[in-house]
């Protein structure tokens, strides 16, 4: 029988928090934080916690003495992060650095989530072995985070993701949900056919968490979902699974966007080593899309 963890959750607000929270809630004592002061998901404790302020980290990590930290707390305001910089390093990187100080002073598992963001976009799907080169200043603090994590403890795993999307109760922005909603209203929209990832559902994400807990596994690892895409060809998918008219989509260059930050086009993440763990859920992206189609979208 496995025994009850206390696991402190970091960001539990965001998407992957959300689930989180709910997969590790059934079986331990959970601890949700975030920088709101209510929790988005009732039904757990909840505190205030801004991962940046290390007083607040220590306070709350001595009082609840958590067995694990799953922190998915960060700076993800891409173009943000090019002008406000100070706070970018400071929730990526200097956030990591004090979770990690206190769970190598207390025995303490942490697991930390990364991106594919840390590559230049070259030559991916990058394997966990490929030689880091972001291109943008938030490229550039969460690689800061890994190396602050490594340099402090053994007990660690860090797991890299990109373009995570699913349901929750924060998710009103996301990608899916904005192509289903803008064309189902018959409106116009520019989608970059140039930048390449493999989307993570969240529901498998948080499967997966679960289960390299449960296995051990320490170290970097990569997870993401099986199909690879550019993001014009996962909204024409979107289409056909929502029966919506592909019309009213259009492909576009990521360099006609003249977004502040640049974007690491061929990214994505190659998953064979967690391939091969047992129990971890790759759900093919047609039928994720059909599952969140009949579940009310």
């Amino acid at each position: 029988m496995t025994r009850t963890l206390n696991i402190l959750i970091t960001g539990a607000n965001g998407l992957l928090g959300y689930h989180l929270t709910r997969v590790m809630g059934d079986k331990h004592k959970i601890l949700a934080t975030d920088l709101q002061d209510h929790s988005l998901t009732p039904g757990h404790d909840y505190l205030t916690l801004n991962i940046s302020q290390q007083e607040a980290v220590l306070a709350i990590c001595n009082s609840f003495k958590p067995d694990v930290i799953l922190n998915t707390a960060a700076y993800t305001a891409v173009d943000d992060c090019e002008t406000d910089v100070a706070a970018a390093f400071s929730v990526n990187a200097r956030g990591p650095q004090y979770l990690a100080e206190w769970c190598s002073q207390n025995g303490a598992r942490l697991i930390h989530f990364s991106t594919d963001y840390i590559f230049n976009g070259l030559n991916g799907p990058y394997k966990e072995t490929d030689t880091p080169d972001p291109v943008s200043v938030y490229g550039v603090t969460k690689l800061a985070g890994e190396a602050q994590i490594r340099r402090l403890m053994d007990n660690h795993l860090i797991i890299r993701t990109n373009v995570l999307f699913g349901k929750g109760p924060t998710e009103k922005a996301s990608f899916v949900r904005w192509v289903v909603e803008n064309l189902r209203a018959q409106r116009h929209i520019n989608i970059v056919d140039d930048q390449y990832n493999n989307p993570t559902w969240s529901d498998d994400m948080a499967s997966t968490v679960k289960q390299v807990l449960a296995l051990g596994v320490t170290g970097t690892i990569n997870y993401g979902g099986p199909d690879y895409v550019n993001r014009y060809e996962f909204a024409r998918i979107i289409c056909r699974v929502f029966d919506l008219d592909p019309v009213f989509i259009h492909p576009i260059s990521t360099e006609r966007l003249a977004l502040a930050a640049p974007r690491p086009l061929k990214g994505g993440l190659n998953i064979s080593r967690i391939k091969s763990l047992p129990g971890v859920p790759l759900t093919p992206l047609e039928k994720i899309l059909t599952i969140i189609k009949e579940t009310g979208y």
